[in-house]
């Protein structure tokens, strides 16, 4: 069994099948979906950053990968990614 990943990120529930992201009370984005279809992970401007996820909770890995807490995901030019 992995340790947990302690990385500040709390999932707050929204609705029945998704969640708000944050971090130091910072809002990230969101985390939906269910155990049928697999969990997606989205920044703040409900672009997606990961899915198939086996639990919102290890949708988290979105946020805390190897890339430094930035979405894995290349935006077109102009495309806003600040959070």
């Amino acid at each position: 069994m992995q340790p947990t990943l302690k990385t500040g990120i709390t999932l707050t529930p929204h609705s029945p099948w998704v969640w708000h992201v944050s971090r130091a009370g910072k809002r990230l984005g969101t985390v939906s979906g269910d155990s049928v279809d697999g969990f997606t992970a989205r920044d703040i401007n409900s672009r997606s950053i990961g899915r198939g996820y086996v639990s919102a909770e290890a949708a988290k890995q979105a946020w805390t990968g190897p890339h430094d807490g930035r979405a894995s995901v290349t935006y077109p030019p102009g495309a806003s990614t600040v959070f």
